[in-house]
């Protein structure tokens, strides 16, 4: 068995390109030690029933295992993130995963719960691949992002946009900027993971940390 080597199960591609960036160039901002990783994703999305069987294989050359899903798009919406959890936990606890080395996090909506909308890289990433409105974006960012907001929702009591991942696409249609995933690799590559509040990536944080602790 090799040794502090993490599986780690995606619903999507968006997911990979965020956690291969904090894995192989944040560990030091994680404040956790450096760990090999296999990232799988999962063609069946957030509704996948194949946790278990995407995993088994995994079970010899890692030694622990962590699951991500979206709420949104689970099928779970109505139970919450805390009930799916516990109950994929559960069930790879009860197919050779031990239940100190395996850990599910749900996020509520959507990875998009990550992303700081006050965030300066938000405002520099709109700023250098606009489309639409590239001289003026420095100054129109606030106001577009504010709209986005409002029209997406509002704001959550979490501070957050109630729909991020609709807040973010429609921030990025009006500076005409393509959706693709090397967009939040970029923005994971540079954000403070300090000032991200969103329960489900302190949680993270705290896994880590506690299975990878960082060298004295």
């Amino acid at each position: 068995m090799a040794d502090d080597r993490l599986a780690i199960l995606v619903p999507d591609g968006t997911y990979l390109a965020v956690l291969r960036q904090l894995f192989e160039t944040r560990g030091q901002s994680l404040g956790i030690r450096e760990i090999g990783f296999d990232i799988i994703k999962d063609a069946l999305h957030d509704s996948s029933p194949e946790t278990v069987l995407l995993l088994r294989p995994y079970l010899r050359s890692c030694t622990h295992a962590l699951v991500f899903r979206d709420l949104h798009g689970s099928g779970s919406e109505t139970e919450g993130a805390e009930a799916l959890e516990k109950t994929l936990l559960a069930e790879l606890c009860a197919n050779g995963w031990t239940r100190d080395k395996a850990e599910v996090i749900v996020v509520d909506p959507e990875i998009e719960a990550w992303l700081r909308f006050d965030s300066t890289h938000l405002a520099d990433l709109a700023q250098k691949r606009a489309r639409r409105n590239r001289e003026q974006a420095e100054l129109l960012f606030p106001t577009v992002r504010n709209r986005a907001i409002v029209a997406t929702g509002g704001m959550a009591p979490t501070g957050k946009p109630k729909k991020p991942k609709e807040t973010f696409e429609t921030i990025l249609r009006e500076f005409g900027i393509q959706r693709s995933n090397s967009l939040y690799g970029g923005l994971a590559e540079k954000e403070s993971l300090q000032d991200c509040a969103a329960p489900s990536f302190q949680r993270l944080i705290t896994i880590l940390r506690r299975w990878f602790p960082a060298s004295s």
